[in-house]
């Protein structure tokens, strides 16, 4: 009982701890310009992939992780906000650019993923045609390689298999933390009207796509915009 009552309580700690740490703030420009907006573009996600990271993994191999989680990013975090989106209360009052629309205008400019994520704000309102962007830097220092992340599950189960198992041990080991940055850029002024940053700590037994549902949730239910 005392086992299931620590695995329970490990599982709380991991579901919540995104939660406690993250600041959001509106800059001062947000009232004068949040009317002015109305077609937001969720632009391609940087991410940065540092830490503990095999050395068999090559450079092109990295390049390629990091592309696939950019879309990966862009992709849920348009889903969720377009998904609270709305003319109700409370619901996020503009309107955002599909991200295939997005990505098919950067590709016809031959923009790159990675140059539209550091990108001039006026320089994008000329190709996206958007009144402001929504800019996101998503930094995962790994503190296990996969290969020990593998040795943990393994571990399990020959646990589990000789019944020693000690969940909370387990279900406790930290894989990754994940710092999230997301700010909206006013498409003339380049000025930001609003950012949250937020510290993830991230588990062996999360997968990616878990961890970038549950980060682009979390995110999007803190967007503004909201209607009153």
């Amino acid at each position: 009982m005392m086992r299931l009552s620590l695995f329970v309580l490990t599982v709380l700690i991991i579901t919540t701890s995104c939660s406690n740490q993250y600041r959001r703030y509106q800059t001062s420009a947000y009232e004068e310009l949040e009317n002015q907006h109305n077609i937001l573009a969720v632009l391609p996600v940087e991410t940065l992939m540092t830490g503990r990271i095999s050395h068999e993994m090559s450079d092109k191999q990295i390049e390629a992780i990091e592309m696939a989680e950019s879309k990966a990013f862009q992709v849920a975090l348009y889903d969720q906000l377009a998904r609270r989106s709305g003319s109700r209360r409370g619901e996020i009052r503009v309107n955002f650019q599909h991200y295939s629309q997005t990505n098919a205008l950067l590709q016809e400019a031959g923009i790159s993923y990675k140059d539209a994520q550091t990108m001039a704000p006026g320089k994008l309102a000329e190709i996206l045609q958007v009144d402001a962007v929504v800019r996101t830097r998503v930094q995962k220092e790994k503190y296990l390689t996969d290969l020990e992340s593998f040795g943990i599950q393994l571990a399990q189960n020959i646990a589990f298999l000789t019944n020693r198992t000690n969940f909370g041990i387990f279900a406790s080991s930290r894989t990754s933390d994940v710092l999230v940055s997301i700010s909206t850029l006013d498409t003339n002024t380049g000025v930001p009207t609003w950012t949250l940053e937020q510290d993830c700590p991230t588990f062996w037994n999360k997968r990616t796509a878990e961890i970038i549902e549950d980060i682009t949730v979390w995110t999007a239910r803190r967007f503004p915009y909201r209607n009153q």
